[in-house]
């Protein structure tokens, strides 16, 4: 036998002798007393895991911001005089659909490629390489003269924000106790909309005082990178991928630097925990031939990345259309914006007590009749008072329901994966969404103000395509609220019902009740 031949053999003796050691009796469990504290109480007892995880989300808002910056200030007048060709007042609208499109380009780029350093380096190194990306953005900005320096910076941004958008729902879901994921995760989108907000705002005082000035409105984004480099210094590795390189040591200091003060706190027990579930999962993998680069499409990591990704997908699907014709533009985005925070509040309280599921099928089913409705009133002249007041209620309304259904996604994508796949399912879910994302942000134009015409009506279409969608979330996504990895594991493992997985009771439970 050759030597890489023993070597092989070797690693898998290891690997089952290690699923021995973690499965016999008496051997540590997969989930531990704490999982079972209440929602509130869980809050209470971990706050100070709750204001580092905040503090991480906090991040989002540069993500936010950046974007909402970027797709405003194409309009600003003296953006449009630095750029747009000599003798003309308008920025070719070539010009502008290849700096939307690099961006995207560049978002999906940034989440399939970073995942590789998440999962090699650790997911605090994978925050400071997105951090740099975004730091050249800003600097491109800061500097451009020409569309094509326009074109870099953008491609730095979008590979920055997808770096952030893939990592950071991941590095949430492995610091937050069990019962507390939905909420930190979601404080990732709750920044978010904050930011796109602030972006509109500051967009808005420089077209009003100084609009021939567009680069103060850039400059502003400096202090936020600052912000985010301090807070991503201080953030640490999570304990979760410590344990699944086997730097135990390093994870045991973590949890007892945030969690020592807690009366009756058991760090072995979280660390067991951790090594148990990860060593299952090692077993089932091998067992399963489901190792290697394209392990996320091998036999149930398939079907569990297909879940990881839908949430997000069908926010794609059911579109979104803001109350075109208003004239007051600005009030729109401040009342859609302040909607969206409304909805984050909303969404982030109770989705670990209510449940992922509901709270992403049944709003966007809200939002398939909303965009049903609006291209209703498409069919009229919404020009008019009455029907304009028309097209801003259900844009509210659509964008009440999107919001939070699409936050959600992101707990989807750092929940259902296993642990050891946990950054690149993420990854590719996100990056998956995004791509039928380019695709639309090229065709909704077309089908709203190109030859088709279709204006408000192209809500019918959005309505068709987001109901098949809705449907098929119905039938796809299981309820993972409250459960630990190992539980999510298992449940996928046996092949539940989908859509039975919020009753079942799982041998990591029976075991904890008999220990």
């Amino acid at each position: 036998m050759s030597t890489e031949l023993k070597e092989i053999q070797e690693a898998k003796e290891n690997v089952a002798a290690e699923h021995d050691e973690v499965m016999k009796p008496g051997a540590p469990q997969m989930r531990s007393k704490d999982d079972d504290l209440g929602v509130w109480e869980t809050v209470k007892q971990y706050k100070l895991i709750t204001a580092v995880a905040m503090a991480g989300a906090f991040a989002a808002s540069l993500d936010g911001y950046q974007i909402s910056l970027n797709g405003g200030i194409v309009s600003n007048k003296g953006f449009i005089r630095q750029f747009a060709p000599p003798g003309t007042k308008i920025i070719a609208g070539k010009y502008v659909s290849a700096w939307g499109g690099i961006q995207s380009a560049g978002q999906t780029i940034g989440q399939i490629f970073l995942q590789f350093a998440t999962d090699k380096l650790g997911r605090k190194p994978a925050l400071l390489i997105l951090w740099v990306f975004l730091v050249a953005s800003i600097f491109a900005e800061s500097f451009a003269t020409r569309w094509d320096h326009w074109l870099v910076a953008k491609l730095f941004s979008g590979a920055g924000v997808g770096m952030l958008q893939a990592t950071m729902p991941v590095y949430l879901s492995e610091m937050a106790p069990t019962q507390l994921k939905g909420l930190l995760i979601n404080a990732y989108s709750f920044w978010f909309v904050i930011g796109q907000l602030l972006g509109s705002v500051a967009l808005n005082r420089l077209n009003a005082n100084n609009p021939y000035d567009f680069r103060d409105a850039i400059y502003t984004q400096w202090a936020m990178i600052g912000m985010m480099l301090i807070i991503f210094l201080l953030l640490p590795e999570t304990p979760w991928w410590l344990a699944g390189k086997g730097k135990l040591d390093k994870a045991e200091k973590i949890l007892l630097r945030y969690n020592g003060h807690i009366k009756d706190y058991n760090v072995k027990e979280h660390i067991n925990v951790m090594v148990a579930t990860i060593a299952e999962e090692r077993y089932t993998a091998e067992r399963n031939s489901e190792e290697g680069i394209w392990a996320i499409f091998r036999g149930r990591n398939l079907i569990r990345f297909f879940i990881a990704g839908w949430p997000k997908i069908v926010q794609q699907f059911v579109g979104l259309i803001q109350a075109a014709g208003n004239k007051n533009p600005f009030l729109v985005t401040v009342i859609l914006g302040c909607v969206q925070i409304m909805s984050m509040i909303v969404t982030s309280t109770l989705t670990d007590s209510f449940g992922r599921r509901p709270l992403t099928v049944y709003p966007y089913g809200v939002t398939v009749a909303s965009v049903l409705s609006l291209g209703i009133v498409g069919c009229f002249d919404y020009k008019k008072q009455a029907t304009s007041s028309l097209l801003v209620f259900f844009a509210c309304l659509a964008t009440f329901s999107t919001t939070g259904a699409s936050a959600i996604g992101y707990a989807y994508a750092a929940e259902i994966p296993t642990q050891r796949l946990r950054a690149q399912t993420a990854g590719w879910a996100l990056a998956s969404s995004n791509m039928i994302a380019i695709m639309f942000n090229f065709c909704t134009p077309l089908m709203i103000n190109g030859n088709a015409h279709w204006g408000v009506k192209t809500g019918f279409f959005f309505a068709a395509t987001g109901l098949v969608a809705v449907i098929i979330a119905w039938f796809l996504l299981p309820e993972v609220a409250r459960r630990t990895p190992a539980e999510i594991d298992e449940m996928f493992e046996k092949k539940i019902n989908l859509r039975k997985f919020k009753g079942y009771v799982t041998d990591v439970q029976t075991q904890m009740a008999d220990a």
